[in-house]
């Protein structure tokens, strides 16, 4: 959902687009339509009032006038929507035609990268492990930091992909129910270094021992590592991070809960939107959270964030239980 701001910006590129502002239209196509009722209601005073043969002429002008109004205020209503919604088509497809092609460029400029950064990466690795001969400590960390940056790009143009997948509708989900409470410690086995490093205590609370949910194992894995990483990046040295399964009414809900900084209220819908970050200096694409959310939902689920009631961020998502 979009926020008061957003829609004002939103309705002022409509309205550029449209080249009018159509309200004023409406409100005088209302304004004579408002018209009707109280000649009506006057012309039904005059029919019962007939005793007066005064008044057949009037009757008659208010039924004539009642009925050109009428006709004259819902054609040009008809008139108004008409055009209005055929501007709105055509922008809305202008609009989907730019999105389109700004995935699919996306997409290939992603794909041709994959390549000469694997062959990179490999030939890096090659020269770290001393299989092409021997270097020194201090060439080795250079080489290091060198496949780091090259393991982020890869991420990064992993995390394109499978966002032009989704928007394109090309996630082919293989469903099967899987036990997600194995799923869960395994992710957070990954994250222990990271956990220790910053200090941060993990709380876990798992409840039961076969909370199993009709999920793509691999998608699904994907977005539990993406919210620990945004739990990770949020909570504070020394804080903690607060990880929770349990069944509930037919789903499977988990939630994610870091002691860092509540988000202000009109920010709670769009973290979600791609390419939004809190902070325009933080680190990262702004598309992890876009991504686990449209992962979540083409598995018929939900993923919202919620602020705790002192302080810290709730993440909660649910995904459907086996019938």
């Amino acid at each position: 959902m979009f926020n008061e701001q957003a829609q004002k910006n939103l309705a002022k590129i409509l309205l550029a687009e449209l080249g009018e502002d159509p309200s004023y239209k409406f409100k005088l196509v209302f304004s004579v339509m408002s018209i009707i009722p109280f000649l009506a209601f006057f012309y039904i005073i005059f029919s019962i009032v007939n005793y007066a043969e005064i008044f057949f002429a009037e009757r008659s002008i208010i039924l004539l006038l009642s009925i050109f109004l009428s006709i004259f205020g819902f054609s040009w209503g008809y008139v108004i929507i008409k055009n209005l919604l055929q501007k709105i088509i055509s922008y809305a497809l202008k609009v989907k035609h730019s999105e389109q092609i700004k995935s699919e460029l996306v997409a290939a400029i992603s794909h041709d990268f994959k390549i000469p950064i694997s062959v990179l990466k490999l030939s890096l690795s090659a020269i770290i492990s001393h299989s092409m001969g021997h270097i020194n400590k201090k060439q080795t960390d250079h080489l290091e930091s060198c496949e780091n940056i090259l393991a982020h790009l890869q991420r990064t143009i992993s995390t394109l992909l499978d966002l032009y997948k989704i928007e394109a509708g090309m996630v082919a989900l293989k469903r099967e129910p899987c036990d997600l409470v194995p799923i869960i410690e395994e992710q957070l086995k990954e994250f222990d270094i990271m956990f220790s490093e910053r200090k941060i205590k993990l709380s876990k609370k798992i409840h039961g021992s076969g909370l199993f949910a009709l999920i793509d194992k691999d998608k699904i894995v994907e977005v539990i590592n993406n919210l620990l990483g945004n739990a990770l990046k949020y909570a504070p040295t020394n804080g903690t991070i607060t990880v929770e399964a349990f069944a509930s009414k037919g789903f499977i809900r988990m939630e994610f809960i870091n002691s860092g900084e509540c988000i202000p209220f009109d920010k709670l819908n769009t973290i979600f939107e791609k390419f939004h970050k809190l902070d325009s200096q933080e680190e990262g694409t702004g598309l992890g959270l876009a991504i686990a959310k449209d992962i979540v939902q083409i598995h018929q689920g939900s993923l919202w964030a919620e602020n705790l009631p002192t302080k810290g961020v709730k993440f909660v998502a649910i995904l459907p239980r086996p019938v």
